[in-house]
């Protein structure tokens, strides 16, 4: 595009010549597919970064208009949003033309670690996003989705590098794929002696002792107030701990919701992957139940997002920590334009209390833009007038089972008891193989010779047996 400076995060200088180039392109493959049965449209750049000139970037969106509507009138022009999806930005932006869309890409693999709920309300929200934006550009094609709520995919920042801070959290390893290219590629097979190999970028995200990063397991949670179990819990959660099936389903549901219901379409992003990635690969997400296949009219899904939809979760204080507390209200207040000096007079419950109210209206005002309820920390959603108690259930997904106290407890005295008894029988067996004494005196017991006595009685054998007297031991 052209030259850009860092610290001022601006570009200095255009590169028309870049920009002519890649108008030449656009023609060629017009001239080359305006014939084929198979090729739909046409989208002129992807992922123009939110730094892109707008008035640059709109009149490049113009020109290759003009040039695939000349010579293939009946293809589909398809425009991305610079990750600026925004109706100020797009609203009214060619208006009037026919076959044109805008093209959004909604992940939350770069979010920061949340609870389930908040990956779920993210993802509902997006309805409301998408409807303004159809109501002020036109169609709105969700162009690239996936289920990842962290950034651990390998090399998902570029080769063997990654954004500064990320992953969040440690990630699972699994044992790298064979290269599908083939063992002659170089530095193939990956070699399990050793350690991750450069070069590398500003980050790091590699294969190290042929393991390979893949997305964290979701697990089953205990504190539904907080939802942030799985994020202390290391990164592979035990079989009967993990809940990411029913989280990864949940959220599926919820974002075709999202994206069917009022957008023209959604592709998933990927088709499939060489590492066991459901939460990047199509295929594998098939597979594993998340998505439903072929109908998307499935009341699950229809109806995913009623809770979202109807309001019934608030965004209120965890109350833990005053100084972060003071720091989100300061961020959304001045988001808004308030004055904010009256945050430092208050503290306890006088500050709490005014942070729910600072808290909750700011996120339903800007949820519908991808707002989180997170501030710093200071925020978590909670069910609207719903407290929870030692004594509640668990928050239940659609099709999941998370297990009361009451049962918890239950499971856990019935598991205890069968330890103590198989551990008594282990424990007892192996003195009478190896302890000659121990094995004499349970012998010479009156209780195991009456109970060998009943036993040859009624066994129903001829075969006669002498007692041997105690003194012949």
């Amino acid at each position: 595009m052209g030259e850009f400076d860092r610290e001022t995060i601006e570009y200095t200088s255009t590169n028309y010549e870049n920009i002519e180039h890649a108008l030449e392109t656009i023609q060629e493959i017009v001239n080359m597919y305006k014939g084929h049965p198979a090729v739909l449209g046409l989208e002129p750049v992807n992922e123009p970064w939110q730094y892109t000139p707008l008035d640059e970037l709109k009149q490049y969106y113009w020109e290759g208009y003009l040039i695939v509507k000349k010579d293939a009138p009946y293809w589909k022009y398809i425009m991305h949003d610079s990750f600026r999806f925004d109706v100020e930005t797009w609203g009214g932006f060619m208006a009037g033309c026919p076959d044109r869309a805008l093209d959004t890409h909604i992940y939350q693999a770069w979010q920061d670690p949340a609870s389930r709920i908040s990956f779920y309300n993210n993802a509902c929200g997006q309805k409301s996003a998408i409807a303004k934006m159809e109501a002020a550009f036109g169609p709105v094609v969700v162009g690239e989705w996936s289920l990842a709520t962290d950034n651990c995919a390998m090399w998902l920042n570029g080769f063997n590098d990654n954004l500064s801070g990320f992953p969040r959290l440690p990630c699972k390893f699994v044992k790298c794929a064979d290269p599908y290219m083939g063992t002659e590629q170089p530095g193939t097979p990956v070699d399990p002696g050793k350690p991750m190999q450069g070069p590398y970028g500003t980050g790091m995200s590699g294969p190290s002792f042929g393991l390979c990063p893949v997305d964290r397991d979701w697990m089953k949670e205990r504190n539904i107030e907080t939802g942030t179990d799985w994020m202390r819990a290391p990164p592979e959660a035990p079989r009967h701990l993990d809940a990411t099936d029913e989280v990864m389903t949940a959220l599926a549901r919820k974002k075709i919701s999202a994206f069917s219901g009022i957008g023209h379409g959604f592709y998933f992003w990927n088709f499939r992957t060489e590492l066991d990635t459901p939460q990047w690969s199509y295929m594998l997400a098939l597979e594993r139940g998340w998505i439903s296949k072929g109908n998307l009219n499935d009341d699950r899904i229809l109806h995913a997002c009623h809770k979202e939809d109807e309001g019934l979760f608030v965004c209120m204080s965890t109350r833990q920590t005053e100084s972060s507390t003071k720091g989100g209200m300061k961020y959304a207040l001045g988001v808004e334009g308030v004055n904010s000096t009256y945050v430092d007079s208050l503290s306890g419950d006088a500050l709490f209390d005014a942070a729910d109210i600072v808290f909750s209206k700011f996120w339903e005002e800007h949820k519908g833009e991808g707002a989180t309820c997170d501030f710093g920390g200071a925020a978590q959603l909670q069910e609207f007038n719903k407290t929870y108690d030692d004594d509640d259930d668990y928050y239940k997904d659609d099709d999941a089972h998370y297990f009361t106290k009451e049962e918890a407890r239950t499971s856990l005295l019935i598991l205890t008891t069968f330890g103590i008894l198989v551990g008594g029988c282990f424990g007892f067996l192996m003195a009478m193989a190896f302890n000659e004494k121990f094995s004499n005196k349970v012998s010479r017991s009156s209780v195991v010779r009456r109970v060998t006595r009943r036993f040859t009685s009624h066994s129903g054998s001829n075969v006669r047996y002498t007692e041997i007297p105690e003194h012949q031991y």
